[in-house]
């Protein structure tokens, strides 16, 4: 298949280009007029998340699916009507969402769930919704991790001694967990057999606690709390409650439908087998 990839510089975008083009698939990356010194392999188009016009020119007829991978903008009409663009181009949609749209949860959320979400994922339901009525398929990655890279990297202090987790009180939060590369098979499953207007969560470990992940992230073995305003000074107030979020969320459906099976370390051994010059 022709893929059309958004966010293929990026975290995400970057491994599941590799693992398309393993699996044998044509991308295309769709990257602004002027992006950045980032080397791009394969065909590339310009167009803007801000601009619609210019994502619709870029779902041409040969293009069999569209995979969003980038950013939000963080404006709601932006960002819903870049959805609406690349949904009408005849190409079939996948979103790379997030679990945060869930908010707090204590039990396994399976893909049932209501939507709880924090401000950060504030209207990413109606974004969500929008793909799957126009036949899309949406996927909930959990905190993602593996390469080095993600959210785990800035649980460490300052010092680079020891870890910290942000902290607003209560018991210590869990996170659910997925490695990026488990995700980005996760990712090729969804563009090559998901069913149209399905929803599944890209969870490999379904609570993980955000103390262990801290505590392997530093020097010492120690964790500490980080207070939330302290984190939000530093990460801005939306970011840190996402942080101090704890869930509890349910990748079966992914295993079950679409023979998904992550097999990467867990977060924990991950984190903890980075070499130290590696953390930040």
């Amino acid at each position: 298949m022709k893929v059309l990839l958004l966010g293929a510089t990026g975290y995400i975008g970057s491994v599941l280009a590799e693992r398309l083009g393993e699996h044998g698939h044509e991308v295309v990356s769709l990257v602004r007029a002027k992006p950045r010194d980032t080397a791009v392999p394969g065909e590339v188009r310009h167009g803007d998340i801000n601009e619609p016009g210019t994502l619709r020119a870029a779902v041409t007829p040969d293009i069999d699916v569209v995979v969003h991978a980038a950013n939000p903008v963080g404006d709601e009409a932006a960002d819903v009507a870049a959805i609406e663009a690349l949904a009408g181009g005849g190409a079939r949609l996948v979103y790379v969402s997030g679990v945060w749209v869930l908010g707090a949860t204590t039990e396994a959320a399976d893909e049932d769930a209501p939507v709880n979400p924090i401000a950060l994922s504030g209207y990413r339901p109606r974004v969500e919704r929008l793909v799957r009525d126009s036949g899309g398929v949406v996927v909930r990655p959990g905190i993602v991790y593996g390469r080095g890279a993600g959210i785990p990297t800035l649980l460490v202090s300052p010092e680079r001694e020891d870890g910290r987790y942000v902290h607003a009180g209560g018991p210590v939060p869990t996170w659910p967990t997925v490695h990026v590369d488990d995700l980005a098979d996760l990712l090729v499953l969804a563009i090559e057999k998901a069913e149209p207007g399905s929803l599944f969560h890209g969870v490999a470990e379904e609570a993980v606690s955000v103390a262990e992940i801290a505590a392997a992230a530093g020097r010492t073995g120690r964790a500490v709390p980080w207070r939330i305003d302290e984190a939000a000074e530093a990460l801005g107030r939306p970011f840190a409650e996402g942080l101090a979020l704890s869930q509890v969320v349910s990748g079966d459906l992914a295993r079950k439908v679409l023979g998904w099976e992550p097999r990467r370390p867990g977060i924990v051994d991950d984190v903890r087998s980075r070499p130290s010059a590696s953390r930040v």
